[in-house]
């Protein structure tokens, strides 16, 4: 990514200063409008690792310094602007894109607990590792040994995780084993009627959980949060494991399902494409 970074930059660079104004003009027009349609289409969505199905997906799929060093080539070409102003915004683009780069892969993950070795399900150790304890118990249901601390390490968890960070973790787990990982997005009104498999649901939600018995959530628009999905009900309602201590195996019927905004849903596919859904034992639910 570097090394495009700095070869689009030395692209704009020379297309300033060696062609005519008309035509460095069209190029920032049009690499604006390839940005936007990237903003709109591909930035945070599924689509995204269909383009790049690689456990870098997180790195990769940014593109914005991309854009940013163009932009900066051609603004330090541009022997009609005062120098000052050119070193100002080519170096504030080019910082701004450097650290969207490496922000993923600042920080360190949590300290988690030690996962039981005989536990299918494990539930989270700490505040913020509810995809990482998500993303064990998967692998775990599917016979690969992991841990919820080694899945933080490879999610790159810090405060929480990003959806992204979910599939590096899963997709560098199964690597070799035959496996490989599917997400698509869902709204949170489909989540009852079209969700018939297992898989890891990361969701963000409208405002505060409701209807949960008596226990408050924290749920809020600011956080999301990880479940893993045991598959639909056939009635509109979903069977979840919810690594929360106090939750653990539930039913999320309508009442739940109204508060999901987004969801993403990260899922283990033979190499046919078909989920993979082992037994998992279930205590009855009261909906």
């Amino acid at each position: 990514m570097l090394t495009i970074s700095a070869v689009l930059f030395l692209g704009g660079f020379l297309l300033q200063r060696r062609q005519r104004s008309s035509v460095s003009l069209f190029v920032v027009h049009f690499t604006t409008v390839v940005m936007v349609a990237y903003l709109l289409c591909l930035w945070e969505s599924p689509l995204l690792v269909q383009v790049l199905p690689f456990s870098a997906a997180i790195i990769l799929g940014n593109w914005l310094p991309l854009f940013g060093a163009l932009y900066a080539g051609v603004c330090v070409g541009a022997s009609q602007i005062p120098q000052y102003r050119r070193f100002v915004f080519s170096a504030s683009l080019l910082l701004l894109g450097a650290f969207s780069l490496i922000r993923p892969l600042t920080g360190v993950a949590p300290d988690c607990l030690d996962s039981p070795s005989d536990a299918q399900l494990l539930a989270q150790t700490t505040g913020s590792t509810c995809s990482a304890a998500c993303a064990a118990s998967l692998l775990r249901l599917h016979g690969i040994e992991v841990t919820e601390g080694e899945m933080a390490e490879l999610c790159l968890t810090r405060q929480g995780t990003h959806w992204l960070g979910l599939y590096r973790g899963l997709k560098l787990k199964v690597a070799g084993t035959g496996l490989d990982v599917r997400v698509r997005r869902m709204q949170g009104h489909e989540l009852g009627f079209a969700l018939d498999s297992q898989g890891i649901l990361s969701l963000s939600f409208h405002g505060r959980a409701s209807g949960r018995g008596e226990m408050e959530t924290a749920f809020s628009d600011q956080h999301g949060h990880s479940v893993l999905c045991l598959g639909g009900s056939g009635t509109g309602s979903v069977d979840v494991f919810d690594p929360s201590p106090n939750f653990g195996f539930e039913r999320w019927g309508q009442l739940h399902l109204r508060e999901v905004r987004d969801a993403v849903l990260l899922q283990l596919v033979s190499s046919s494409g078909q989920v993979v859904m082992p037994d998992v034992v279930r205590p009855q639910y009261v909906d």
